[in-house]
């Protein structure tokens, strides 16, 4: 059974789409493409209009590498905040061989929401911690014997008005959401491992604007914090101190600066125009001493961050998104976490880029969600599939057998 899935980050500086396809064991990434963010700075949407044609142009982007419109995604809300609720509850099991079915996983993770959602707030995932059948406690309970199948469950749940104005704008775009997400429940699925599903760990997602630090407690996603700084900041610091326009400081942060001055070379330099019309000669060392100012600033609000969100036992950090791929990044993280905390890696051909990270998990999870329900959901039709083998067969870029499967969320039942 091949499956292809497609995840859709609205970021404050880009959109990013990645289309992936789970074969044989396998994952493989078909398509991962970005458009500049327009309308959309904060969580919150300042001009649709602007934001559906920049979401229309990602979607472009990705036909003409498929070869057919994408027309059902998950998406990832960027909410303002996350909340938790800890939540159980019970179902009969009651059909004759009384075998835990789908059916059944799904109506009991969907009563464990019950009476759980502040008015203000959209659930957003409701992420099994056990489930009990039979008096026996397990993770699958598929196919498992018994009257009864009760759920723990850990719910997720963020600003309402957050999640419906993006999932409008999406639908205007001709867009079926199918899932949501969002950030600290998702980028764990880039790194999750037997060893880690056994620990206490951290992931933090650096984005252009929001840095999201998230507790994940025995693989489960458990609490976290947004800290409004970001990459932006640095692009701020760079064309404040040389009179430069925004797009110019990010491309000498991006092709210059480093992250830490350890290695920075005083003899290594760019020349740019600042917004005065002179020419300066920018020197690497100088620059990163910027840069490193500020990202160790970063660091430490990120490690003050951590130390409120949890008393336990930090087994790991992991550090991801787009910032993280700044050059010496992992010099400046180990020189204030030690060897706790590391740089996580995207280590999937067509998204090795660490700004794909929760486009990526998105998929990973959600995948994740299938396995447990031992459900299937076809999300492209046979036509779109003839016309993405016939245009693989043309590009030789995609494998002739890189065919679809089908998704299915926790939350739509067929």
């Amino acid at each position: 059974m091949r499956e292809i899935i497609s995840s859709i980050d609205v970021g404050g500086n880009k959109i990013k789409l990645v289309v992936g396809e789970f074969y044989e064991n396998e994952f493989n990434i078909l398509c991962a493409v970005e458009e500049p963010t327009r309308g959309f700075i904060d969580h919150e949407i300042t001009n649709e209009n602007e934001l559906i044609k920049a979401i229309k142009r990602v979607l472009n982007k990705a036909s003409l590498k498929l070869n057919f419109k994408i027309k059902k995604v998950i998406v990832n809300i960027p909410t303002s905040y996350n909340n938790f609720v800890i939540s159980e509850a019970t179902e009969k099991i009651d059909n004759e061989e009384s075998k835990v079915t789908s059916k059944c996983i799904l109506k009991v993770i969907q009563n464990t929401t019950k009476n759980q959602i502040n008015i203000n707030e959209e659930l957003i995932a409701a992420i099994p911690v056990y489930f009990r059948v039979a008096d026996e406690e397990t993770k699958e309970p598929f196919n498992k014997r018994g009257k009864s199948i009760l759920a723990k469950t850990v719910l997720v749940t963020g600003s309402k008005i957050e999640v419906y104005s993006l999932i409008g704008a999406l639908e205007k775009c001709g867009l079926e959401v199918i899932d949501i997400a969002s950030p600290g429940l998702v980028d764990y699925y880039n790194f999750k491992n037997e060893s880690l599903d056994k620990d206490v760990g951290i992931i933090v997602n650096i984005g252009h604007y929001k840095t999201h630090v998230s507790v994940i407690n025995k693989g489960i996603y458990i609490n976290n914090d947004v800290i409004p700084v970001g990459g932006a900041n640095i692009d701020n610091d760079i064309a404040f101190m040389y009179k430069l326009r925004r797009g110019d400081a990010k491309y000498l942060k991006e092709n210059l600066a480093l992250a830490h001055t350890r290695r920075a070379n005083p003899k290594e330099t760019k020349e740019i125009l600042n917004k005065e019309g002179e020419t300066l000669v920018i020197n690497q060392y100088e620059l990163s001493e910027i840069v490193a100012s500020r990202v160790t600033e970063m660091l430490k609000l990120i490690k003050t961050s951590i130390n409120h969100l949890t008393k336990k036992e930090i087994s790991y950090i992991i550090i991801t998104g787009g910032l993280s791929e700044l050059k010496d990044f992992n010099i400046a993280v180990s020189t204030l976490f030690g060897e706790t905390a590391q740089i996580g890696r995207i280590n999937n051909l067509g998204a090795r880029d660490n700004k794909y990270s929760t486009g990526v998990g998105m998929i990973k999870y959600f995948k994740s969600k299938l396995i447990l329900r031992h459900r299937e959901y076809q999300s492209v039709s046979d036509e779109n599939i003839e016309a993405m083998l016939e245009s693989a067969t043309k590009s030789k870029i995609v494998a002739s057998d890189s065919i679809l499967g089908k998704v299915f969320g926790y939350f739509f039942d067929s």
